[in-house]
Formats: structure tokens, C-alpha cells, sequence
């Protein structure tokens, strides 16, 4: 699996929220943060949609939504 980085842009207030949360929980703030995405898009794909991503090319993605 390939690793894509972006720049997110959070408040002082929820920067530091998340820190602690991963101090907590024995992460950094990138893991903690990825963990959130998972268990939000998990969350997502069992009350709403089916997600599947076909990657047929490094750069190119095609991403399906089915309905449940």
C-alpha cells in the first residue's frame, strides 16, 4: 500500500486536543489521526455505502460507492 502525504490545516485548539488524545493512546498525532480515518470510513461503509477502489495505475484511482 502506498503512503500519500497531505497538508491538513486544524485550529491551535484541536491540534492540541489531538496530541494529548495521542499521547494517551500511545501514538503520534499522524497515527492517531489516521486511526480516526479508518474507524470513520468503517463506520461510514456499515451504516451507508460500500466502498471499493480499483487501482489499475500509481496515479490513477477509480473509486466506487454502492448503496447498501
Amino acid at each position: 500500500m502506498e503512503i500519500i502525504n497531505f497538508n491538513l490545516r486544524i485550529s491551535e485548539e484541536l491540534n492540541e486536543k489531538l496530541i494529548k488524545i495521542a499521547e494517551e493512546q500511545g501514538r503520534s498525532k499522524n497515527k492517531q489521526i489516521e486511526q480516526i480515518l479508518k474507524e470513520y470510513v468503517k463506520d461510514y461503509e456499515r451504516h451507508q455505502n460500500s466502498i471499493s477502489i480499483n487501482q489499475e495505475h500509481n496515479n490513477e484511482a477509480t473509486v466506487n460507492i454502492n448503496n447498501k
